[in-house]
């Protein structure tokens, strides 16, 4: 897949930067962390502003659309603000879909068996929908599963949460218990059922009874926590782990045995450091047995999922393809965007355009270090502002999100949840991934979308093509509209038959404002402070 790679000036002009997206996040004792996943401790309640919300497909009275060479309130055709022109023939990465993992809140939503009010469903089945369904939610199609090390079962370690540990399918006895981390696992069938269609069985710590202190986090000042003997255990575990899961019927694509090798991962949750030597070591260990199990076309191994897009993270990618065999393997790079603006990430592009140039990007985890719970669309346009660069900046052949339902005073779940009550709470960051997420579908191609008299960040434009699930072609078309209502003119390079347009706002939950079929002449009204979609089907 050639990388089109858009230079640094250009790029950023008209840009602002996402600002408190990029703050240090706090640990549970509120002091500041590196670790990206170091949240704080949370809150048992709170207020939700806004309601349960859930998508609908019927235009409301009032509500944003489209004016389709119709006329306007002045009895005049509407004229375009801006036209938007589409290059399909210009293409860029080739997308595999948007997902979330299923830390902290798996092991506990799971077992949530009480009824949602205004679903009339149990909440963990509505949440499942909301996350996974495409119709009433946001039609996630990645799943990143939590394969836990085991420190739910030994009690040990400091992490003061308990939300921030996970049980081990392996039993002390070396044999294996199939019946553990039974809540998790009831949301991961779920999600199949509502709609997920790869899961991602990813590793925060090998499993206590690997690692060289007996934990699943690191003693201070230690620089590695697998012994290179205990390397084939580590990978013979994972991947047991995986056939299993294959016997099941659960579709599981890829397997991410290392997370933010970088940080040090002392307290607060499962994690493990490892230098550049070591995460190359583990890879071989993995590839190997893959290998031996006759199982390379049946499962990816992902990595090195680095925490940021910085010389940090660059150090485990030479390594990593500085060795033949695992060069002669990894086409794609995982990592996260955490602590990285669009000036990082640029310079990390034409890093990697110098150093490695055939290699292709997935994000596999972000969200937004800020304290305090957020309802508003604040939130929800920095994600979008992340999906939108990373998209677009690094190329992005997946986005997942890291925790998709949060039980704190942070900015981070994309439902909230009150521990006590067991009450769920969706909020604009939902909806908002859901205009990306429900309709770039797994199999989609990125095209060139241009803004002919505005600079090309001003609604921040997205288009794929595709695809629909009943064969037909499509074009997808996302911007983000922080400013007033705005008309524009959309100019595809083919003809497509009919439209459909679906909003996000403060009121507006991915509700479709419009449908119709195309005429020439039509301009589409984007919503003022709102993520709006256009969907073209032929």
């Amino acid at each position: 897949m050639k990388r089109k790679i858009l230079r640094l000036p250009a790029l950023l002009l008209g840009l602002s930067l996402a600002g408190s997206c990029f703050l240090m996040g706090c640990g549970a004792d509120n002091t500041l962390q590196t670790g990206a996943q170091d949240m704080p401790a949370y809150a048992e309640t709170s207020e939700n502003p806004e309601g349960n919300g859930n998508a609908s497909s019927d235009a409301e009275d009032g509500a944003t659309g489209v004016l389709n060479g119709a006329e306007g309130e002045n009895g005049a055709q509407k004229e375009a603000d801006t036209t938007m022109k589409v290059k399909e023939t210009t293409t860029y990465q080739d997308f595999r879909g948007f997902g979330a993992s299923s830390c902290w809140w798996s092991q506990y939503v799971g077992g949530w068996e009480n009824v949602d009010e205004a679903s009339g469903l149990p909440v963990r089945e509505q949440i499942a929908k909301l996350l996974f369904n495409k119709e009433e939610g946001i039609g996630l199609s990645i799943y990143r599963y939590n394969l836990g090390a085991g420190s739910a079962d030994t009690g040990t370690g400091d992490i003061s949460d308990p939300h921030r540990r996970a049980e081990s399918f392996l039993t002390q006895d070396g044999t294996y218990d199939w019946e553990k981390d039974a809540n998790a696992r009831w949301f991961l069938k779920k999600s199949l059922e509502e709609g997920a269609e790869q899961v991602i069985l990813f590793c925060n710590s090998p499993q206590v009874s690997m690692t060289r202190n007996g934990l699943a986090l690191m003693d201070k000042g230690s620089s590695d926590n697998l012994d290179p003997e205990k390397y084939d255990d580590f990978a013979d575990y994972v991947l047991d782990v995986a056939q299993h899961f294959s016997e099941e019927g659960i579709p599981v694509t890829s397997i991410s045995p290392i997370n933010e090798p970088q940080w040090e991962w002392v307290s607060g949750q499962e994690g493990c450091h490892y230098t550049p030597e070591a995460l190359t070591g583990v890879l071989k260990a993995f590839l190997a047995k893959l290998r031996e199990r006759g199982l390379e076309d049946t499962y990816e191994i992902t990595s090195p999922e680095g925490g940021e897009w910085k010389s940090s993270t660059e150090a485990y990618i030479d390594a990593m393809l500085a060795d033949e065999e695992l060069s002669a393997y990894f086409h794609v790079i995982d990592g996260h965007s955490y602590w990285s603006d669009k000036a990082t990430k640029m310079l990390f592009m034409q890093w990697l355009e110098k150093h490695h140039p055939d290699v292709e990007i997935a994000m596999s985890e972000w969200c937004e270090m800020v304290n305090g719970r957020d309802y508003t669309m604040d939130s929800a346009f920095n994600i979008a502002d992340q999906i939108w660069e990373d998209l677009t900046i690094l190329n992005a052949v997946s986005w997942q999100y890291w925790v998709a339902v949060a039980d704190g005073d942070y900015r981070d779940g994309l439902i909230y949840v009150n521990v006590g009550p067991n009450t769920m709470e969706p909020n604009r960051r939902l909806w908002a991934m859901g205009n990306y997420s429900r309709f770039i579908r797994p199999g989609f191609t990125r095209v060139e979308i241009e803004d002919e008299e505005n600079p090309p960040a001003q609604l921040k434009p997205v288009a794929f093509t595709g695809l629909s699930e009943d064969g037909k072609e499509q074009l997808v078309c996302v911007f983000i509209n922080r400013g007033e209502k705005t008309d524009i003119a959309i100019s595809p390079d083919d003809t497509y038959s009919t439209y459909a347009v679906y909003t996000t706002t403060q009121d507006l939950d991915l509700k479709q404002t419009a449908a119709g079929e195309v005429s020439a002449d039509a301009t589409y009204e984007l919503a003022g402070e709102a993520v709006v979609t256009v969907v073209f089907t032929k």
